[in-house]
């Protein structure tokens, strides 16, 4: 049995179908499909299954539908160790499912989003278990769910410590979602979501504004994933860059939810940011190696191996 950190997660569930094509086509025009994989996906569940193969206690608060997928999401969870009895099974609903198209040359995906089952306020939540973890990570598209769960640890939990996504947020109007962003302990995003959100536009602004609102909100630390060039470490004081691990991606679906993963395992921990940020560019780099979220994502082991040898010779400060 597992020793590792205790995480919830709350958030999406999801089904992946993928189709790795020889180029994108234009609009109007066609390419060539080269290989086909129907696996399990979804952000919160990726993050969930990396969580697991790293070691750590999962459990997953999510929905799926009464279908084929559903019960396949569920299984393919429980394979990996992930507790699953707070998923939900919404009867009559599909679950939620991507069609995810993929190119290795430039390696790239775009996601055909077919939107299923979903957690959402108002379902049966146990509030002291879920916050009862060492980290709870918030990975969801419901805006009053999200905001009715950072609301809470301020009243009810002080010692909760959550993680947040900006996945969805960035769906969601700006002004709600930066002020859900500063909600959480800490925060990954990518600088295409961090534009969305703050609205600026540059990275540097808004790093800038990040920066601003950190002094005088919840959030402390913010992880923006620039993709092949790594990963930018905010705090209130300081902008620090680390370079991603070398790689060669074959799809890059579920880097960044490997990324959060890496991240979420590393604040359970209280790993200093430095090395968290550093392991997650590890977790995210090698979870590119192969078709579909969750084929290559790496165990403890492994990921200590590529990141002692990243950061040789001075490795012992970091592993």
């Amino acid at each position: 049995m597992s020793h590792g950190p205790r995480i919830a997660l709350v958030g999406l569930a999801s089904w992946d179908r993928l189709l790795l094509l020889d180029r994108f086509p234009p609009i109007g025009d066609q390419a060539l499909v080269q290989r086909e994989l129907s696996a399990p996906g979804g952000t919160t569940t990726n993050t969930a299954v990396a969580l697991a193969r790293l070691g750590a206690r999962v459990r997953i608060l999510s929905a799926v539908g009464d279908d084929v997928e559903g019960r396949l999401v569920r299984q393919a969870l429980t394979a990996e160790g992930v507790d699953c009895s707070w998923m939900l099974e919404r009867p009559g609903e599909p679950t939620d499912l991507a069609t995810v198209l993929v190119t290795d040359d430039p390696p790239d995906r775009t996601i055909l989003w077919h939107q299923g089952a979903q957690i959402v306020k108002g379902d049966r939540i146990d509030i002291a278990a879920l916050f009862d973890h060492d980290l709870v990570v918030l990975d969801l598209p419901d805006l009053p769910l999200i905001r009715f769960l950072t609301d809470l640890p301020a009243h009810t939990a002080p010692q909760a410590r959550l993680l947040g996504t900006m996945t969805y947020l960035a769906d969601m109007p700006p002004a709600d979602a930066f002020d859900l962003t500063l909600r959480h302990d800490a925060i990954v995003a990518c600088e295409r979501d961090l534009l969305t959100v703050t609205t600026e536009p540059d990275v540097d602004r808004a790093i800038a504004a990040l920066q601003r609102a950190i002094r005088i909100a919840n959030l402390r630390t913010a992880v923006v994933t620039r993709g092949g060039s790594g990963c930018l470490l905010v705090d209130a004081e300081r902008v620090e860059a680390f370079p991603a691990i070398p790689v060669t991606p074959v799809d890059p679906t579920g880097a960044g939810d490997a990324f959060a993963a890496g991240i979420a395992y590393a604040m359970a921990l209280r790993w200093p940011w430095p090395r968290a940020v550093r392991f997650a560019n590890v977790v995210g780099g090698l979870a590119t190696r192969a078709l579909g979220a969750q084929t290559s994502l790496p165990s403890l082991a492994e990921a200590g191996r590529v990141l002692a040898a990243e950061t040789a010779p001075d490795s012992s400060s970091v592993w």
